[in-house]
């Protein structure tokens, strides 16, 4: 393997880690490791939310050096595993640059649970989260209903160039519109436990998790990145679930 062509694909597969949830010491490590196994004698690996810059050296050749942007970000725990696999198989024998490629791009394009799968668990999470809180029976069911809608109006809004913060104003106004409708048609008693229990599914428990283990490692900018997208996360929600509500005050609900 070249070194154009080693520095291309183990950034590559850095980038796959950290956009489908992984730390960034996982992505700084696994980048490293896949590049001493080919033969890197010092490798400088550096990487925030947004941005991997990796460099090596083998032997007494210049640095090579690569900048990859990442734009987007989310949470796929099976694909981290297959990647880490991956990861793993490259250290232990010598794959070729092809074999490697095609192994990538597999785990980039497989797709274990169809839509109806993700639908229908979305629908589970308001469901059983609105029970947790107290919710009654009916109340379940309306947030098993909305959450259904809710995951198809924030797949739709993914594959739009749309704001973070809006996306989340957006899904928060759905679910405090849908039970404060729902109250008014006398449907269920009360809309906090759906409230509570359908914005589960926005909720940013991973990243904020993630973003207080970067801290503690000492990686200080890319936990701060983190934390910050996730309080950016928090505060779209707040602002979508609170505006339904405050229509309801004013108009004397």
């Amino acid at each position: 393997m070249t070194s154009n062509e080693l520095i291309d694909i183990s950034v590559d597969i850095g980038a796959a880690l950290l956009e489908n949830g992984a730390e960034i010491y996982r992505v700084e490590e696994s980048i490293a490791r896949i590049c001493y196994a080919y033969g890197a004698t010092e490798t400088n690996i550096y990487a925030v939310p947004t941005a991997i810059i990796a460099s090596f050296v083998r032997g007494n050749s210049h640095p090579v050096t690569r900048v990859l942007r990442i734009y987007r970000r989310g949470t796929n725990l099976g694909r981290l595993d297959q990647l880490n696999t991956l990861c793993r198989e490259i250290c232990a024998t010598s794959m070729t640059y092809a074999q490697i490629r095609e192994r990538l791009v597999c785990i980039l394009h497989d797709k274990p649970f169809h839509r109806y799968h993700l639908c229908l668990a979305t629908g589970g999470i308001g469901f059983f989260f609105t029970l947790l809180f107290h919710g009654s029976i009916p109340e379940a069911i309306c947030s098993l209903f909305t959450c259904i809608i809710l995951w198809g109006i924030m797949t739709f809004l993914q594959a739009l160039p749309a704001n973070l913060l809006f996306t989340n104003i957006i899904g928060g106004t759905w679910v405090a519109a849908c039970a404060v409708i729902c109250w008014k048609l006398h449907v269920i008693e009360t809309y906090r436990a759906m409230i509570i229990g359908s914005i589960m599914f926005l909720v940013p428990g991973l990243p904020m998790t993630n973003a207080i283990r970067d801290l503690i490692a000492g990686d200080i900018m890319a936990g701060i990145c983190k934390f910050t997208e996730a309080l950016l996360v928090a505060v779209g929600i707040a602002v979508g679930v609170a505006l339904p509500l405050g229509i309801l005050a004013m108009i004397g609900g």
